[in-house]
């Protein structure tokens, strides 16, 4: 075959340009693909729509008086029971005792008073630094803080708006006294002598959510948004119908245990619903990976109406990462980064290397631009590698670069994987447009291996093509030119060269892609849409190094030359 100038196109040199081209322009528009759809609309951007699935994050508890809910709740948690008089106040102070006995309270039974409960529940557990004093008055107050006392085991007791027993005055002496209602239910005058802390709010959603949020050292919900710990529950009811958050008390502190939460009949309160909002959690990878929150509604929808147990619903869903829309992680800024280098590195090559190194023929300057795009950083180390300060031995058919053993391998392994590569990725962008092939007719077979996506077809399509390609347009006809040999002998001393590279390259190619998506980002595919150019084109970097080491022998060997 006659030596053609690199100037001059042929036929077969028109058709390996236009196979570059097209190669070259599959691979931008991967990346333009993902820079688009990642910087416009975040991860996940392909789900439907979630808001249909309302109620998927409350579920009401079934039963029409209280009597009715306490027994769904005790069907729900199971244990053994113990009963608690009819009266939100005597449960609350009942709630405590049964926590610690491990028991589910049953409201509905016995006929003991709130004050002798609440006695009994503090002698049985004297070791608590902490007390619940709660108004005799409007139950309401005293059940958002009963919720938390039943979780941690903590007593409740009662005032009136006149005095305070003086037995209990000095029980209470050298504890710290939660005091869960409003000044005008308990006054400060009868508080005295004590160390008190006022947990209140008049307005009763309010004073809830303000239970929900209190920790004072171990006890407390401390419901806020940057606790570790972020799956939260909740018990949504009705403040005017008391008997129902009393019956729910047993879900303080059994199964999915959470606080309690007021609403109104018709409508969920501003406060809580800015509170589910704020206190929803953010997926980084999608939606099932969580956290999730759940909130049981307890009394019939003449007391907690559908509209509220919608909006909690709605409010507690899980919503993607906010950050993850317009942003990227450090790792795919690097990746992205080490792309534009490529990219601006390969704009730079396809100029540079005819205006100042003339004496390269056609097809390096084809492969090494496409090299530097692919390999990045590494590609243009590797270019100056190869031509900076290398002396040009022209005695030969045709101007051989002269370089050390290391430096022919380098340029030998571009030569022999550079557009192989590309092609690669080119390849599984393609494929991962419509999704992996999977072929079922080899399933209940001896091969059924085969058929997976990841497996052996996967790697014949992409490596497969990648030799063939390689082999007949771009190296067969380069060493035919170099060795003045026709076309097909050029292919036959091209092939093994380029299959040895290329399986090479793929090993640590599809090494790296396996451990990264199997060990490193097992979400990689829907965590992050901006990861991807980053794994691909470091897969590529970690297939040069591998195809080098065979590459670096069979220079030593004489087998390559790597003076182009």
């Amino acid at each position: 075959m006659p030596m053609t100038p690199p100037g001059q196109m042929t036929p077969l040199r028109w058709v390996a340009w236009l196979t570059l081209i097209t190669v070259t322009g599959v691979l931008l528009a991967g990346l333009t693909y993902i820079w688009v759809l990642s910087a416009f609309y975040g991860p996940g951007s392909d789900q439907a729509s979630r808001v249909g699935y309302t109620l998927k994050n409350a579920q009401r508890i079934v039963g029409d008086t209280p009597e009715a809910a306490a027994r769904s709740v005790a069907e729900m948690v199971g244990g053994a029971t113990l009963a608690a008089p009819a009266d939100p106040l005597a449960a609350a102070a009942l709630a405590p005792l049964a926590s610690a006995r491990g028991q589910t309270l049953l409201y509905g039974g016995g006929a003991a008073t709130a004050d002798t409960l609440a006695a009994s529940t503090l002698a049985a557990l004297p070791n608590s630094r902490v007390v619940i004093l709660a108004s005799r008055q409007e139950p309401a107050y005293a059940l958002p803080a009963a919720y938390a006392a039943a979780h941690f085991r903590v007593p409740v007791v009662y005032a009136d708006q006149n005095s305070l027993p003086a037995g209990l005055r000095e029980a209470l002496t050298g504890k710290t006294v939660l005091v869960a209602a409003p000044e005008r239910l308990i006054p400060n005058s009868v508080l005295g002598g004590l160390q008190v802390e006022r947990v209140a709010r008049e307005d009763l959603s309010q004073h809830a959510v303000l239970w929900a949020r209190y920790r004072n050292g171990e006890f407390g919900w401390g419901l806020e948004k940057g606790r570790k710990d972020a799956y939260a529950n909740f018990v949504l009811a009705n403040p005017a119908d008391p008997a129902f958050a009393a019956a729910a008390l047993p879900l303080a502190y059994k199964g999915n245990y959470g606080p309690l939460i007021y609403t109104a009949r018709d409508a969920l309160p501003p406060v809580v619903d800015q509170y589910f909002w704020y206190f929803s959690p953010d997926f980084f990878d999608r939606p099932s990976d969580g956290p999730f929150m759940n909130v049981r509604v307890v009394g019939p929808p003449s007391s907690v109406g559908y509209v509220p147990q919608a909006r909690s619903d709605f409010a507690l869903e899980t919503h993607p990462y906010r950050n993850q829309v317009q942003g990227m992680s450090g790792l795919a800024v690097l990746g992205w980064a080490w792309v534009f280098v490529g990219i601006a590195g390969a704009i730079w090559a396809l100029f540079a290397i005819p205006a100042r190194i003339p004496d390269t023929g056609f097809y390096p300057r084809l492969y090494w631009p496409l090299a530097i795009f692919v390999l990045g950083p590494v590609g243009l180390i590797a270019f100056i590698a190869s031509y900076q300060g290398r002396m040009v031995n022209r005695t030969q058919r045709m101007p051989v670069f002269v370089r050390p053993p290391w430096a022919r391998a380098v340029s030998a392994t571009i030569m022999g994987m550079s557009v192989g590569m590309a092609l690669m990725i080119a390849v599984m962008d393609l494929l991962m447009l419509n999704g992996m092939p999977l072929f079922t007719w080899l399933e209940f077979t001896p091969l059924f291996w085969l058929g997976s996506p990841m497996a052996a077809l996967m790697w014949l399509l992409m490596v497969g093509l990648a030799i063939l390609l390689s082999t007949f347009l771009f190296m067969g006809p380069m060493l035919a030119e170099m060795n003045r040999k026709p076309y097909w002998q050029g292919v036959k001393l091209a092939f093994p060269s380029v299959a040895i590279s290329m399986v090479a390259a793929s090993v640590g190619m599809f090494a790296l892609v396996w451990w990264w998506q199997n060990w490193a980002l097992p979400d990689m595919a829907s965590a992050e849409l901006w990861l991807w150019p980053t794994v691909f084109w470091w897969a590529a970097v970690i297939g040069f190094l591998t195809a080098l080491i065979p590459n670096y022998w069979l220079v030593r060997l004489g087998r390559k030359q790597g003076g182009m």
